[in-house]
């Protein structure tokens, strides 16, 4: 199923939705919901999202038919969130689960499928054995593979059952005729058919082996994260292919533009200088580490990431997302992607002075004057570890694109800025860019209008 709405890089998953705004975030249940049989019950999770999020954001309640229970229903309804496929199946404006978001790849554009259970239109004739085949191995009902936009290198990794508790989750929704648009790729790349000899290449159907050297919380970290999670499909490079390698694992990856780091070390490569609770802050609530005392984030979730969580892992029980957190804290150091481009001693006086003015007219006013923020409101820029990232992406995607303006479509309170992309030409988002990224003790690489000109075009 499934983000990182989403859109990716070479047949990734796209993670999309809008974010929360306003009012207080509700704590997540202590511990997820157990699998029916399980010995001892559990506190059910909280909803995806506060009723004041947009519907894309929300699953629709658990609800028992034929001879299953509600725990039953629960439990796959848990799962759905936790591999957030709502993200991918539910369009802007559309009903859960009906599919035709689409999603931007180097080799055209696909439309996701529709998973409600209506038959002939979605996933209603679908066997128990057909969903496990789809989700384990890409082939369709009909033999045909699917396209790897569907993370089903990841869901491998899934118990069956916990596969089969999401299919009896969706075979609980209403029925949806809707019909997604036929995908648009480019030859040779909309022929199936050469999807076999990429799966014969790159699909490694390996099953989740806890490890017994770790806890038992870490192996549940360690399988949300590795399979439903598929955290790798974004934080993982890919190949010309679109594949990934397992010995790249989390390394960091650009997608859509947007740079995804590597969760092995420090925030420009991961999460080495982050504790548990950090991450478990982020996870939660897209700011590591929370807001308080009068202290702005010193990390706040843009993009696709606030999409991934907004859409999924802010609403899995705290139980599991401590599980997640020790899994990626014990991760071991990995290379980032390379990209070296080099940092200059200082700004051009031109540079400087026209960047200067315009970050006085439109930036200071939230960012104050010397890059301080204003808590728990607008977060510093001074220091800012996701502005001085290696890779520009992220910051000049904010630029262009806002965090957003909208603040009903906010997932913080801490992250709403407008859009700059509709009044600024891509010199001035470089100029911009470039001032803020060399002052006030940053000291990263210049950009340059080339690669605002190009993430424009990556929408």
């Amino acid at each position: 199923m499934s983000i990182m709405d989403h859109r990716v890089a070479a047949l990734a998953t796209l993670l999309a939705c809008a974010s929360i705004a306003g009012a207080a975030e509700p704590a997540p249940a202590d511990a997820a919901p157990p699998a029916p049989g399980a010995p001892a019950a559990a506190a059910q999770p909280q909803d995806a999202a506060s009723p004041s999020a947009p519907d894309r954001a929300s699953l629709p309640p658990a609800r028992a038919y034929g001879d299953l229970s509600q725990e039953r229903i629960e439990y796959g309804r848990y799962l759905t969130l936790a591999g957030d496929c709502g993200a991918c199946h539910t369009r802007e404006g559309g009903r859960p689960f009906e599919g035709g978001v689409d999603v931007d790849t180097p080799f055209g554009t696909l439309y996701t499928p529709n998973i409600t259970p209506a038959k002939g239109y979605g996933i209603g004739d679908f066997t128990d054995e057909d969903f496990l085949r789809a989700l384990r191995h890409g082939i369709r009902p009909d033999g045909k593979p699917y396209y790897p936009a569907l993370p089903y290198a990841w869901y491998t990794k899934v118990k069956d059952d916990d596969l089969l508790a999401i299919k009896d989750y969706l075979f609980s929704l209403e029925p949806s005729r809707y019909q997604p648009p036929e995908n648009a790729l480019r030859w040779p790349f909309d022929s199936r058919d050469l999807l076999f000899g990429w799966q014969d290449l790159y699909l490694k159907a390996d099953r989740f082996e806890p490890n017994p050297d770790h806890s038992d919380a870490w192996n549940r970290g360690a399988y949300l994260v590795q399979g439903l999670g598929h955290c790798r499909a974004c934080h993982l490079s890919r190949n010309l292919a679109g594949a990934t390698t397992s010995k790249d694992a989390l390394s960091g990856a650009y997608i859509d533009g947007w740079y995804a780091p590597g969760l092995a070390s420090d925030l420009a490569e991961g999460l080495a200088k982050w504790s548990e609770a950090e991450i478990i802050s982020y996870l939660r609530g897209g700011e590591a580490p929370s807001a308080a005392a009068g202290d702005a984030p010193d990390a706040s979730a843009v993009g696709p990431v606030a999409d991934v969580v907004h859409a999924g892992v802010s609403g899995l029980a705290k139980s599991d997302l401590e599980a997640m957190a020790a899994y990626l804290k014990d991760q071991p150091p990995q290379a980032p992607p390379s990209f070296t481009p080099t940092v200059p001693e200082q700004l051009t006086e031109q540079t400087y002075s026209k960047g200067r003015e315009l970050y006085a007219a439109y930036c200071a006013a939230c960012h104050q004057s010397y890059g301080q923020g204003i808590a728990p409101y607008f977060p510093a820029l001074a220091g800012n570890e996701t502005v001085t990232l290696a890779a520009p992406n992220d910051l000049i995607k904010t630029l262009l694109l806002g965090a957003p303006a909208t603040p009903a479509e906010a997932y913080s309170p801490h992250v709403v800025m407008p859009s700059f992309g509709t009044i600024f030409t891509d010199q001035q988002i470089a100029t911009i860019a470039n001032y803020i990224r060399a002052s006030w003790g940053n000291a990263a690489a210049p950009v340059t209008a080339e690669q605002v000109a190009r993430l424009r075009g990556q929408r």
